[in-house]
């Protein structure tokens, strides 16, 4: 490891940085709610796995609510304590306008952390404050972060949220959490033909990454060439979808979810195959007949950090009919959020 600097626990300044690491080459990782497990595990796979480039330096800022910032030291401990050599520096605190200040990508873990909400549930406190702490980053977002900025959100509602305040950042920088579903969809499928999940390819999750979602294997083919045996094909349709929408206690599938989050970072930042495709929850442009200016996942590829939605791919009528149900409730959740700030989706 490089020689770093003293460590100094004071919060809003940089506590570690490595003298071989040039600062103006370094991208800004801002994380919100960096105390929380899922973002620890998020911070520790983003490091260990060059999501952002093998010889990308990178500057992690890490943001936490001013109720729980007094546990971020101790959060910094642990990120110095293995410090690879690609680190150039850490800060942290409650101060917005120094922790995501001049910030390369925003990773907005969030309030509600993935989890499901249901409909009784909507008018409850946890949902109002969910909804208003997604208002509050959308609006630090819009004031100190970079134009070009790279926003990766958990939940469709927190990112439509968050776009209504961003206002000088293009909306198509703005990006959610689709692969837990997919990782799933995979793992499962794998299990019964004995491959790894990897070699299981171009899997489609529509809808988002909760309940509201539908795994769309049509297209589903095997690294090794092999073809998928009927029996499986008659489970992947019957059985799966259930699966997928049952999946219950998401907010406690921490380690999957922070792996979900830095391998989706990695595909918008590196890319897709050639000949693969990935999903993402993104702004609806009403391709496959969903409502536009709600998020909701698609099928995407992406090239040069940006990605662009799958088109004309063939839909039969049941999947067609199935995935613009599924954006009614994603769409309804989203409008009640958007009256609590005050707001309607066509501002």
């Amino acid at each position: 490891m490089a020689k770093s600097q003293k460590i100094h626990l004071k919060s809003n300044e940089p506590v570690l940085g490595n003298y071989s690491r040039s600062k103006e080459d370094a991208l800004k990782i801002v994380v919100t709610d960096s105390t929380t497990e899922l973002a620890r595990s998020f911070l520790y796979r983003m490091l260990n796995d060059n999501v952002f480039g093998e010889n990308q330096s990178v500057f992690i800022s890490l943001y936490e609510l001013p109720s729980k910032a007094i546990f971020l030291e101790s959060v910094v401990i642990e990120l110095t304590s293995f410090s690879p050599k690609f680190l150039s520096g850490i800060s942290y605190g409650h101060d917005a306008s120094n922790e995501f200040k001049n910030a390369d990508v925003v990773v907005c873990i969030g309030y509600a952390r993935e989890y499901d909400f249901k409909d009784n549930e909507y008018l409850e406190p946890f949902f109002e404050e969910h909804v208003l702490i997604s208002k509050f980053y959308g609006e630090i977002i819009e004031r100190y972060v970079k134009r070009d900025a790279k926003i990766i959100v958990l939940g469709n509602t927190a990112a439509t949220i968050i776009s209504k305040y961003v206002k000088s950042i293009p909306i198509r920088n703005i990006t959610t959490l689709s692969l837990l579903n997919l990782n799933i969809a995979a793992a499962q499928i794998a299990a019964r033909i004995q491959c790894l999940p990897t070699e299981v390819k171009n899997i489609i999750i529509w809808g988002s990454n909760g309940s509201h979602s539908f795994p769309d294997c049509r297209y589903i083919h095997l690294t090794s060439g092999k073809p998928l045996p009927d029996a499986l094909k008659v489970w992947i349709s019957d059985v799966l979808p259930c699966i997928i929408q049952n999946v219950s206690c998401r907010s406690s599938l921490v380690n999957s979810v922070a792996y979900g989050l830095a391998e989706h970072c990695k595909i918008l930042w590196n890319g897709t195959a050639e000949d693969e495709w990935t999903s993402m929850g993104v702004l609806s442009d009403y391709s496959y007949s969903i409502r536009s200016g709600i998020f909701f996942s698609f099928p995407v590829i992406c090239r040069n950090r940006q990605y662009e939605i799958l088109k004309n791919l063939d839909m039969d009528r049941y999947i067609q009919r199935y995935i613009v149900n599924l954006s009614k409730l994603i769409f309804k959740e989203i409008e009640i959020a958007c009256d609590i700030c005050g707001l309607k989706l066509t501002d």
